[in-house]
Parts: structure tokens; sequence; C-alpha cells
């Protein structure tokens, strides 16, 4: 007896294909040129993404304290060579990031000032407004000085002298510059500096 030949079933891709062979094509083309992406890549590119200063997003500025308890520590590397490339980058980052908070809030004060009327009815409203620019001032004057030293950092960064002693010459070290970035000295010739600063002036 001669077999009988089974029927074939459309399948919903074939009848699609059918009635649009055009637009499936193009559908198949499309899936075959979109790129994998593995886990390990989409992991690192939100690493890459995720910002290590918090407050620059914000712009603001909250005082020395804040911003450098605001910075994400660098993960270190087994066997990594001191002030490698990456480590260049986090710093430079930290340093310029600094850099221009404090140069939003010098440019705040000084339109505060230009803004704020100076002539007052009452001398005691004249005298809170004057000891009140006197405070924001001083902040401001310390934050210049601060200036100088980040903008010397950066230079030094630049000249690959930074994250070195400048008395000894030895590395500073990443956790020490992670909380001092304008630091110049390791721990041991920054504690003798300041013993012999206390030996002097008491």
């Amino acid at each position: 007896m001669p077999t009988k030949k089974k029927p074939k079933v459309a399948t919903k891709k074939s009848k699609a294909a059918k009635k649009n062979p055009t637009a499936v094509a193009k559908k198949l083309k499309a899936v075959a040129k979109k790129p994998k992406v593995s886990k390990k890549s989409k992991v690192a590119a939100q690493k890459r993404a995720k910002p290590s200063i918090s407050n620059i997003t914000k712009n603001k500025y909250l005082g020395e304290d804040e911003f450098l308890a605001s910075l994400e520590p660098l993960k270190l590397r087994k066997n990594e060579r001191y002030m490698n490339k990456r480590q260049k980058s986090h710093f430079d980052k930290i340093l310029n990031s600094w850099k221009s908070l404090l140069l939003i809030e010098q440019d705040k004060t000084a339109q505060n000032l230009q803004k704020s009327p100076t002539n007052f009815p009452d001398q005691s409203d004249r005298a809170s407004q004057e000891e009140e620019f006197t405070l924001e001032l001083r902040t401001r004057e310390r934050e210049r000085k601060l200036l100088a030293k980040i903008e010397q950092s950066i230079e030094e960064l630049k000249a690959s002298d930074y994250g070195y002693c400048r008395s000894c010459g030895i590395e500073i070290g990443i956790r020490r510059l992670e909380a001092r970035p304008t630091a110049t000295r390791c721990i041991d010739c920054k504690t003798l500096e300041e013993i012999k600063e206390r030996q002097n002036f008491g």
C-alpha cells in the first residue's frame, strides 16, 4: 500500500510570509543586525555612567567636608601601578569638579552683593546685613585660597608630579589623597611639620 503523505500545516510564520514577504524579510534582517549585549558589558556601562560625585549634578556646594564625603572611593586593583592613567583620571575628575563648584559659589556671592540693597532705614538691619556679608566674604576668602591649591594640584597632575611628597618624594597614597586631594606631603612629613609648628608658635 502506498503511504499517504501528511498534509503540510502552515505555520504562522509561513502565513505571514505569504501575506507580506518583504515585511518579514526586513524584520529578520533587523534581528540579525542587532548586536547581542552581554551582561558584563551592561554592568561595565552602568559603572561608567555612575557619577563619582553626587553634588556636582545638583550644582550645590555644602562645604569642603560634605564634598569630600560625597566622593566615591576608587576601587584599587592588585599589583596596580601607582598614579596610572585610571588613578590620574579619578583625581582629575575630583579636582575639576571641586574647582567648578567653588567658582559657582564665588559667582553667586558676587551676584548677591550686587543685588542686595545697601540703604536700610533701621541701623540694626544694616548691622545684621553687614555681619552676614563679612561672614560670607571670609568663607569666600578661604575658598579662594583653596582654589589656588586645587589649581596647583591640577598643574602637578598634568606634569605627573601629583601624588608624591614634596619633602621626601615618596608616594602620598590614594586613600590619603581622596581624604585630602590637595595634599602635598605624606602623613609622616605632615606630622613632623605640625610638631615643628607647635614648637615654634605654641
